[in-house]
This record gives C-alpha cells, sequence and structure tokens, in this order.
C-alpha cells in the first residue's frame, strides 16, 4: 500500500552537480571509430560553452565528466 502524506514536489528542480563539463555526444570519424565531445559549462571559464574533447578538458585543466559507453569502437585522441 502507498503511504499517505505530502506527495514530492516535482515542480521543483534539481540542481545539477557542479561540473566543469558534460557529455554532448559521439562524433564519427570516416574509419568507423568515434570520439567523444563535451560542452564546457564552466562558470567564468573564458572556453564557457565551447564543444571539445576529452584530451582538450584536461589541457584545461578541467575534469572530464562521466562519458556513456559507445556501441562503436572508441578514438583515443
Amino acid at each position: 500500500m502507498f503511504k499517505k502524506g505530502k506527495p514530492p514536489d516535482r515542480t521543483a528542480r534539481q540542481r545539477p552537480p557542479s561540473t566543469d563539463a558534460v557529455f554532448l555526444g559521439w562524433q564519427p570519424m570516416r574509419s568507423g571509430e568515434v570520439y567523444a565531445l563535451y560542452n564546457i559549462t564552466a562558470t567564468g571559464h573564458p572556453s564557457h560553452g565551447s564543444t571539445v574533447t576529452g584530451p582538450t578538458l584536461r589541457k584545461l585543466h578541467l575534469r572530464v565528466p562521466g562519458t556513456p559507453i559507445s556501441k562503436r569502437r572508441v578514438k583515443e585522441l
């Protein structure tokens, strides 16, 4: 049975965890391999809003977020 009480407020926005970037998707290459792309979300960063690869995030001293597993072969950049 269901517990009685006040239902959760589903209209309240969930605050996302603080991240430097978000996974955008997989970029296919002619070889059939793919590589991950990310959008920089770090507030105040000069590259905020830019789309970059994982190595670029590391070069900029930003954290690489969790990345879903690709069904295709991933190119290591």
